[in-house]
């Protein structure tokens, strides 16, 4: 045997033996990071926010209307007493994010006002820059009520911690209107302009009050706004890359989060919705969690040793039949109030399932939870210590007249465990 091939042997065995030492202090220090409040260290989280259904009419509904979540629900983990925490859709995303719904009771643009106007073009700063973009809704909302308040605020928000804590996270959002001229993805348009005869089409499909990265100014002035703001496409491509970032926030359109759209796009076959029970539209939103879930669970992270979790939830539920109902932290309004005010009234009973490629599988949990629990479960994950808003609300504040119990917010602990191995 020959010098040369004695060190090079030497040398790729050293480089194995390096490799494989990397590895394991890589593993080691991945399971050796403090675990706050028993929520185990977690890699990524992929949330997929779906839109405006009660827990009943998805899971295990009969007749079926979403067989593929159902079969998830029963397979994997869900939360059986998880709630939205208001009415209508955009103060619920708010919520998840901030801890607190930042006083909107609408679904309003970002660029409201407090008294009611769109914030003047030179002020309404995007990436940096004075938004391009035609703010074409008005702010309609409830201005009229002293409790209207602008909708874009600079207030302590998940993003915010993420980017101090240096973790990686984009917001995906299927059928984003993107610059016609350099491509960029365009989150802070409230709609398609209805001048632009290429996207008569999907006009209605994007929803910019499902994105909350547009209402939180630090988030959305800062240079890479947009870097941060991808689309469908761009989601599929980094999970087969393996390059997901560790905070994955991603919101199907309008015709596949079980909402439906407006406009022309509510006809199409596979958006039609008829109130409660199957439908077309549920249809397509179950099938595309289905093609969701299974394109994480073959993607490289997935099938490696770090810990991944995808969370299904909703919104809030679609304000039927079920009445008022919230919990955890601060009390929703007595029954028979008004469902608009300044206090939390509840969002309805939503379905919330976690799916994680190495924890328990199983788990029926029945703990009352909400976003803000989830919010709180998300910053234990990631070692993040400190909760924002009232995902810190340890105590519950109880009604001074008795008419329900509230309960605090708790980590979703049952729900995240890995399992033995």
């Amino acid at each position: 045997m020959t010098k040369r091939s004695i060190f090079s042997r030497l040398g790729a065995a050293l480089l194995v033996t390096s490799s494989f030492a990397a590895a394991q202090q890589a593993h080691a220090a991945r399971h050796a990071a403090p675990v706050l409040e028993g929520v185990p260290h977690y890699d990524n989280i992929i949330v997929i926010e779906m839109e405006n259904r009660q827990y009943g009419e998805i899971i295990g509904a009969d007749p079926a209307s979403s067989p593929h979540m159902t079969e998830l629900a029963r397979t994997y983990n869900s939360a059986t007493s998880y709630y939205g925490i208001t009415h209508p859709s955009e103060p619920n995303y708010i919520a998840m994010m901030a801890g607190d719904q930042e006083g909107v009771l609408d679904d309003d643009g970002w660029y409201c006002q407090a008294d009611g106007t769109p914030l003047p073009a030179e002020r309404a700063i995007v990436a940096g820059k004075p938004d391009a973009a035609p703010m074409n809704r008005p702010c309609n909302g409830i201005k009229k009520n002293k409790a209207y308040v602008a909708h874009h605020f600079t207030v302590p928000n998940f993003f915010a911690q993420l980017n101090k804590a240096g973790i990686s996270w984009s917001m995906y959002s299927q059928s984003m209107p993107t610059n016609p001229q350099t491509g960029e993805s365009m989150p802070e348009m409230p709609t398609y302009p209805a001048s632009d005869d290429t996207t008569a089409d999907v006009r209605g499909l994007y929803a910019s009050k499902h994105n909350p990265s547009v209402n939180f100014d630090d988030i959305r002035e800062a240079a890479d706004f947009h870097a941060h703001n991808r689309g469908e496409k761009a989601f599929f491509n980094d999970l087969a890359a393996g390059r997901l970032p560790r905070f994955a926030y991603f919101v199907p359109d309008q015709c596949h989060d079980d909402h439906g759209p407006s406009g022309p796009m509510n006809d199409h076959p596979e958006c039609k919705g008829h109130g409660y029970g199957p439908s077309p539209l549920l249809t397509t939103g179950d099938n595309y969690v289905q093609t969701l879930v299974h394109h994480i669970q073959a993607s490289p992270q997935w099938k490696s040793k770090k810990n991944v979790a995808i969370v299904v939830t909703f919104d809030e539920d679609d304000s039927g039949g079920a009445g008022v109902q919230g919990c955890c932290g601060y009390h929703p309004v007595a029954p028979g109030q008004p469902h608009k005010g300044v206090v939390n009234q509840g969002g309805g009973r939503i379905p919330t399932l976690v799916i994680t490629n190495h924890g328990v599988r199983g788990v029926q949990d029945d703990t009352p939870y909400n976003h803000y629990s989830l919010l709180r479960t998300m910053e234990d994950a990631f070692g993040i210590a400190g909760h924002i808003g009232h995902a810190n609300d340890g105590t519950a504040a109880q009604p001074a007249d008795g008419s329900f119990v509230q309960t605090p917010v708790v980590p979703m602990v049952r729900m995240f465990a890995l399992a033995a191995h």
